[in-house]
C-alpha cells in the first residue's frame, strides 16, 4: 500500500532525514511493521538546497534526491537504471487545498539529555495526527485517523546546524514534503505530507534529530476499522551512527547520464 509506505517513511524520515550542507549522516532503524520489514541502514546528504537519502528498506535500496531550486524529486532506481521525477507543481495543487484543521503536529521539549552518536542532545515529546483513507479519498466510509506519537532527541550542538536549518526552511518555503511525493497526489495522501512537513519544519527549528522512537496507530467508526488499525500499527527506532562534514560532489545529486528518465505528471 503507497500510504502505509508514506507513513513508514515519515517515522524513518524522522531521523534520516536530518542532516545539514555538507554533511553525511548515516543511520540505523530497528522495529516492527505489520506490512514491511522496517530494518536496515540509511545515509542522508545535504548539500546546500538539494538533500539525497538512501534507505534500505524491506531489503530494497530505494534513493530519494528533492532539489529545492530544481522544484523536483527524482527516486533513483539503480537496480533498472531509472529514474522517476516528479515535478513539485504536480502535487502543489493538492497540497494547497488542504487546510490546517483536519491534523494536528506537536513537538515538547522534556528535561531529558542524551548522547547520541558522540553529540548532546535533548529529548521532545512528539505527536502527529492526520486523516486517512485506504482509497485515498475521504468520505466513502472507510475515514481513518493515523496517530504517530513519540520521542525524538533533537540537538543544537552539531557542525552545520544553521546550514541544516537553513536548507528546511528553504524546503519549508517552497511548499516541499517529505517523503514518496506519489502518496500527495491523493487528497489523505496529501493532508499526511503535510502533517509531516509542519512537523519536519517544528523539529528542524528546535535542533538536529539524532534519534527517534516512534509508534503509528489508527482508529476508525468503521467495519473496515480494525483490519487497517493492524496494518497500520508500528514500532519503529532510527539512530544517527555517525555524522561526518566534508564537501560532497554534486554528482551525487544528479541523475547519471546512462539512467532511462520518467518523468510523472
Amino acid at each position: 500500500m503507497t500510504t502505509n509506505r508514506m507513513i513508514l517513511s515519515i517515522a524513518m524520515l524522522a531521523t534520516a532525514a536530518s542532516a545539514n550542507a555538507d554533511v553525511t549522516i548515516n543511520t540505523t532503524t530497528s522495529g516492527k511493521a505489520s506490512f514491511i520489514d522496517v530494518g536496515g541502514d540509511g545515509v542522508s546528504q545535504i548539500k546546500g538546497t538539494r538533500q539525497r537519502t538512501d534507505q534500505l528498506i524491506g531489503g530494497k535500496s530505494q534513493a530519494l534526491i528533492i532539489d529545492i531550486d530544481g522544484r523536483r524529486f527524482v527516486s533513483l532506481d539503480a537496480k533498472k537504471k531509472a529514474a522517476t521525477v516528479t515535478p513539485l507543481d504536480t502535487i502543489a495543487d493538492e497540497l494547497q487545498k488542504i487546510g490546517t484543521g483536519a491534523m494536528s503536529a506537536t513537538l515538547t521539549k522534556t528535561t531529558q539529555v542524551r548522547q547520541v552518536a558522540g553529540f548532546p542532545c535533548t529529548v521532545h515529546d512528539v505527536k502527529l495526527s492526520l486523516p486517512f483513507s485506504p482509497t485515498g479519498e475521504a468520505g466513502q466510509g472507510l475515514d481513518l485517523l493515523m496517530v504517530l506519537t513519540g520521542t525524538v532527541c533533537l540537538s543544537t550542538a552539531v557542525p552545520g546546524l544553521a546550514d541544516y536549518q537553513n536548507f528546511y526552511k528553504a524546503a519549508a518555503d517552497s511548499g516541499f514534503i517529505f517523503g514518496d511525493p506519489r502518496a500527495a497526489k491523493t487528497p489523505t495522501g496529501a493532508a499526511q505530507a503535510k502533517a509531516y512537513a509542519e512537523l519536519t519544519r517544528k523539529m528542524a527549528e528546535a535542533g538536529m534529530a539524532l534519534e527517534s522512537h516512534v509508534t503509528i496507530d489508527a482508529t476508525g467508526n468503521n467495519p473496515m476499522a480494525g483490519m487497517f488499525s493492524k496494518l497500520a500499527k508500528s514500532d519503529i527506532t532510527t539512530t544517527v551512527t555517525s555524522l561526518v562534514t566534508g564537501d560532497l560532489l554534486a554528482e551525487a545529486f544528479e541523475i547519471p547520464a546512462d539512467f532511462k528518465v520518467k518523468t510523472q505528471k
